[in-house]
Formats: C-alpha cells, structure tokens, sequence
C-alpha cells in the first residue's frame, strides 16, 4: 500500500493537490492521511480554550472535506490528523517519520515579500524533511505522465533506492524517464553515471545552462511538455548544490508551471 501524507489547510490550493494526489495514484491500494496544522496566538480567554474551539471547528471542517471526497474515491483509505503546531516541524515530523511514501503538497505562486512568507512553509519542509515531496502549482489539472524528467549532474546515483518514487510513478503512469543534465560548459558524458537507474531505459538530454541555474530550468520546463519535473536534493558540490540553495528552491517552488517531485540524497 502507498502511503501518502497531505497537508491541509482548507484552502483551493491544498484542495487542489489532494485531487491531484488522488488521480495520480488512481485505483491503486492507497492510504491517504490528511493533516490540518493549527496554531494559536494568546488571548484573553485561556490557551487551551482556544486551542480547543480551533480543534474542534477543524475536525468537523476535516470531516465534511472527507465525506466530500470518498463519493467520487470510495476505495481510498483516508486518515486524518489536527496538530497544534508549527506547519513546518508539524509536516516534517511525520515525513521524517519513515511511516509515508510521498508528501503532496499545494503551492502558490508569489514574488517579492509575500513570497518570503507563503515560501516558509513549502521551502522549509523541502529542506527538512527526508520523504520525497511532491510539489503541486495552485490551478494545475492532472494529466497523464507520459514522461518524468530527472534532473543530474554528473555525480551518479549510488543508491538505486533514491529513485524509487520515480520508479512508483512510472510504473502507475506507464511513463517514459529522460534525464536532463545540465552544465555551464561541455562535460563528459554522464552515460556511465545512470547504472543505478538503468532498469528505468532513460534516455538523455544535454543542454548548456547561462549560469542562472533557476533560469536555466525554468526556461527547460516551460519549453518542453513534460508532466513532472524531478529535483534530487544533495549536498554535492557543483549543479545541485546551486539547485537548492534555499533562494533557488524556493523560486522554483513557487514558478514551476507543472507538478516538481523533490527526492532527498542525503549521503
């Protein structure tokens, strides 16, 4: 069974990811546990009288979104959870978990300040978190997965098991695998680094970046029509270390015009 974990905020843009998450897994056996994260600021009344009235107010909201949801999806296993808590460490500490396949989330887009904010919550689970996070545009509508786009350097996958969301989603989808690299300057072909991902039959892509590497996979996104865009997240040196420099990831977070699945090298 794939375990997917969906925080909530009642919002179109969380609405929204929840049904992307439900058509993209589809009739498979799933287990979806909808998370709602409040927090509360002191008052006159008593902290635990508030934190009860907002508890209890979520938990009916919570209820009649489920209710909303399993007519058109009777066969999905749904969980609910209402934490008193920061959104960040709330989600992080259940994708750290080790109990979730996937972590869908909603985004908006957003510049300047408000960008500062709103990115708060997505940026710092995407960097905290260790479960693969699959990020959805407000607005955007599924469709099928023809192709996964996976972007490298030229450092290998040593662990086969890093792309197995890659492999879960394309064996649903039935789903072709490129893999983009992208460099500043020519570089040596990065064939021999995709032993790991062989059983995937990638094929390859090469294309010289400006130097502005949020730009430069923007630009690839926009012009090209694949349906999901994977990041790996490390901590190597070179492309992916530019990659997810907060600021970069955060702007990507936010422009990406299609769905982004984030997968954690944390070796």
């Amino acid at each position: 069974m794939i375990k997917i974990l969906v925080p909530v905020d009642f919002s179109s843009t969380s609405s929204n990811a929840l049904l992307y998450a439900l058509q993209l897994f589809g009739a498979t056996s799933i287990e979806i546990t909808l998370l709602h994260i409040f927090s509360s600021n002191p008052t006159t009344m008593s902290m635990k009288n508030i934190d009860d009235v907002i508890a209890k107010d979520s938990q009916r909201t919570m209820e009649k979104l489920v209710e909303k949801i399993r007519k058109d999806y009777p066969e999905v296993s749904f969980k609910t959870k209402i934490l008193h808590d920061h959104a960040v460490s709330g989600i992080t500490s259940l994708g750290n978990s080790g109990e979730y396949d996937f972590i869908v989330m909603g985004t908006k887009g957003a510049s300047g300040l408000k960008e500062v904010f709103l990115g708060s919550v997505a940026g710092g689970v995407i960097s905290k978190t260790s479960a693969p996070v699959l990020v959805v545009p407000d607005g955007f509508r599924f469709h099928h997965l023809d192709e996964i786009v996976i972007a490298l350097s030229n450092k290998d996958i040593s662990d086969s098991k890093l792309v197995d969301p890659v492999r879960t989603l394309a064996k649903l989808q039935q789903s072709k695998i490129k893999v983009l690299h992208v460099s500043e300057e020519k570089t040596e072909s990065i064939e021999n680094s995709l032993t790991m991902i062989k059983d995937l039959n990638p094929s390859i892509e090469y294309t010289f970046g400006t130097g502005d590497t949020n730009k430069d996979i923007h630009d690839y996104i926009v012009k090209n029509d694949s349906a999901l865009f994977c990041l790996i997240r490390g901590h190597h040196k070179g492309f992916l270390n530019r990659i997810f420099q907060e600021s970069v990831t955060l702007k990507q977070t936010f422009e990406s015009p299609v769905p982004l699945l984030i997968l954690h090298d944390l070796d």
